[in-house]
């Protein structure tokens, strides 16, 4: 849980800004999303002029997230409080991070993941909650912000699809009770669980045909990758793997899964799940990147092949020894 001093002096910094920026990882995932918009919202209703923002263009299959519109790429207006969600490190932050001035801000850093560095001036991280949408819950309850529909929904989507249906083994009776919150709030939690979980463009279904096809498994561990020429063949947007490699942990025999998505820069992104009793976030971790025990993620260097070839040897390595 985080500490009430850390939350009062995250709510003076909130309290004194006119326009902070709120940004969230590059390649983002509902829990981001959800974080963002929520706080956004959140901010708005306390009379601030939040600018929320995302390195990464926003897919398509998250339309249903409230507020998503408001989400930008890039950032012209001038911002004087930086708030930083679901980030284990700054570089998570892409782009953003080397906006004229942001060096010369206070920066909030929000997060859950027990691979946080503590990378802001005051860090609102909770390694336990299930997700960066329960840790701005918290900070929200602190702000005494009445939470409505439209926000509830916000966060019931980043709980929801970080602990993939409240699946997940830091599922706790807090979780549950903040879930229930959100329920009464007006969150729907069926609508929330379809479109965050069960649906997704026809084009994500095309890339996980095609990268399906050339999936491999051995010692445990489940693997595929998607390089740039499918993407493109198949007509995919996005710069991740559409949610597969959580797809591929589903496998009976599998104890990890990865996926490897080659980047137009040459450059690797490597999305791996494990089942309970494994742990894939110190691997990833060593690699520059974060996450869960359970979920964590990189980004490496290319080419393609190579970088499959040495984080395959790395991962065998590591789930042998666990």
């Amino acid at each position: 849980m985080t500490t009430t001093s850390t939350l009062q002096q995250a709510s003076r910094l909130i309290r004194g800004a006119h326009q902070p920026l709120l940004a969230c990882h590059v390649a983002p995932d509902g829990d981001a999303l959800g974080s963002l918009t929520a706080l956004h919202r959140a901010l708005q209703q306390l009379g601030l002029s939040p600018i929320a923002a995302c390195a990464d263009a926003i897919h398509p299959g998250f339309a249903y997230v409230p507020g998503i519109e408001a989400v930008a790429q890039d950032v012209a207006n001038p911002f004087d409080l930086v708030i930083a969600l679901d980030c284990s490190d700054l570089r998570r932050l892409g782009r953003v991070a080397k906006l004229p001035h942001f060096n010369q801000h206070a920066l909030i850093n929000i997060d859950h993941h027990i691979t946080n560095v503590e990378f802001g001036d005051v860090n609102v991280v909770d390694p336990e909650a299930s997700s960066t949408a329960e840790v701005v819950l918290h900070l929200l309850d602190h702000l005494q912000v009445q939470l409505d529909e439209t926000l509830a929904t916000s966060l019931l989507i980043g709980i929801v699809t970080d602990t993939r249906g409240l699946r997940t083994n830091n599922v706790t009776p807090r979780v549950l009770k903040a879930t229930l919150r959100l329920t009464e709030a007006g969150a729907s939690l069926p609508y929330v669980s379809q479109h965050g979980l069960d649906r997704r463009p026809m084009v994500a279904v095309r890339l996980w045909g095609a990268a399906l096809s050339q999936l491999q498994f051995r010692q445990g561990i489940i693997w595929t990758s998607i390089p740039l020429a499918m993407r493109r063949e198949v007509g995919y947007q996005g710069n991740g793997d559409a949610g597969l490699a959580s797809f591929l942990i589903s496998a009976d025999e599998a104890n990890v899964s990865a996926v490897f998505v080659e980047q137009e820069d040459g450059s690797v992104d490597v999305g791996m799940r494990a089942m309970p009793g494994f742990d894939v976030a110190q691997l990833a971790l060593r690699f520059g990147g974060g996450g869960h025990a359970l979920a964590a993620g990189f980004s490496t260097t290319g080419p393609l092949e190579e970088a499959e070839r040495r984080v395959l040897d790395a991962l065998r390595a590591d789930v042998a020894n666990q």
